[in-house]
């Protein structure tokens, strides 16, 4: 996503693009094959596609702090540029969910469930929402926008230990409510109490994003990118087969929120620094391409399961092969997800970009600065 405040990470939208792809792929993976333990590392990686949600976050936080940079942040104004980001697909997708639900589904909703799918806070009708149950992860984000200008500013008074003190206290959280209740799945998975733990990892690599030396901005050999995505396949397939999305009771959940946080952290770090091999031109194109697509995730991510549930009403897996787990797959990437971004393509153009024009500028040169 380009901003006014920073010089464009086009590499941070490729990453998009893949934490959208995997969430595709695993709604629709789990549709037809429900939860498995694969021997595959490649197909616990779409079992476990949720993990795309842990991507978003740890680049969400990486990107704030870089935009910020060393200047102070306008809270108002940084609240408004993100309301101006979230809130127009939120309100088309919200209303589209409380129409269905009422004229399709009969429950008759109002005011007071639009206004609780607006709020920053998880609604009571989410459950009930077959086409936008994913939302819950967006009002999980506003939370971390309504923190962050106050993270930036401990962060700033205290030095980075004041984030490895946050993700100390949540790992803490997390097991007192383990100890206390025996389950502490949904806490790590679904609420700011586990999810944080990506983002202050996103702020920590910010850090040291700001920190080295920019001259140095490609310094990686491609051939790093083996080591990284072998790290996130070991540990996702280890997870899939030890506990799994839907088991509840596992005390794994405890540091889960953290470990994924971290892999997907040491991935993000590489890949924003690997040299590409190949012509110039070539390279661009390619840059370009996968931007363009990593441009339009937020809609993607928004209205992927209205898509899913129209394809799976009608059509389904096409059996290429005639292997059931890997036809799925197959079926996702080149006919399902080509449709999802076919539909975020629009939502895009007419909805999301005519409001990011609207978008101002937050930041000020800090006190310091001033100072110097």
């Amino acid at each position: 996503m380009q901003t006014q405040q920073h010089p464009y990470l086009s590499r941070l939208d490729h990453l998009r693009f893949l934490a959208a792809s995997l969430v595709v792929l695993f709604h629709f993976f789990h549709h037809t094959q429900g939860d498995l333990r694969s021997g595959n590392p490649l197909v616990s990686l779409i079992d476990e596609g949720h993990t795309g949600i842990a991507l978003f976050m740890v680049i969400s936080g990486f990107i704030f702090t870089v935009i910020a940079g060393h200047k102070d942040i306008h809270y108002a104004g940084f609240i408004r540029n993100r309301t101006i980001r979230i809130y127009p697909l939120l309100i088309v997708a919200a209303c589209l969910q409380l129409f269905v639900s009422t004229y399709n589904d009969h429950r008759n909703y109002g005011f007071l469930q639009l206004l609780g799918w607006l709020m920053p806070f998880r609604s009571e009708t989410i459950g009930l929402s077959p086409y936008f149950q994913q939302m819950w992860t967006i009002w999980v984000e506003l939370q971390f926008y309504l923190l962050f200008p106050f993270l930036i500013l401990f962060v700033r008074r205290y030095g980075s230990r004041y984030l490895w003190g946050v993700l100390g206290l949540l790992f803490v959280l997390r097991a007192l409510v383990f100890a206390a209740s025996g389950e502490v799945r949904y806490i790590a998975y679904e609420t700011l109490f586990g999810r944080l733990d990506q983002f202050v990892v996103g702020m920590l690599l910010g850090r040291l994003w700001l920190a080295k030396d920019s001259d140095k901005a490609q310094s990686f050999h491609a051939l790093w990118l083996v080591p990284a995505a072998l790290l996130v396949l070991a540990v996702l397939h280890l997870f899939s087969l030890k506990v799994g999305f839907a088991e509840l009771k596992s005390p794994v959940w405890v540091v889960w929120p953290l470990v994924e946080g971290a892999i997907w952290g040491c991935f993000v770090w590489v890949y924003l620094q690997v040299r590409w091999p190949g012509p110039e031109a070539l390279k661009a194109s390619i840059d370009k391409g996968l931007a363009a697509l990593g441009a339009v995730s937020f809609s993607t991510y928004v209205f992927h399961n209205l898509v899913l549930a129209a394809y799976n009403k009608h059509a389904g897996v096409v059996y290429f092969t005639g292997l059931e787990r890997f036809d799925t797959i197959l079926t996702g990437l080149v006919v399902v997800l080509p449709l999802v971004m076919l539909m975020s393509a629009f939502t895009y153009h007419l909805i999301e970009k005519p409001f990011l024009s609207m978008r101002r500028g937050y930041l000020s040169p800090s006190t310091s600065q001033k100072n110097s």
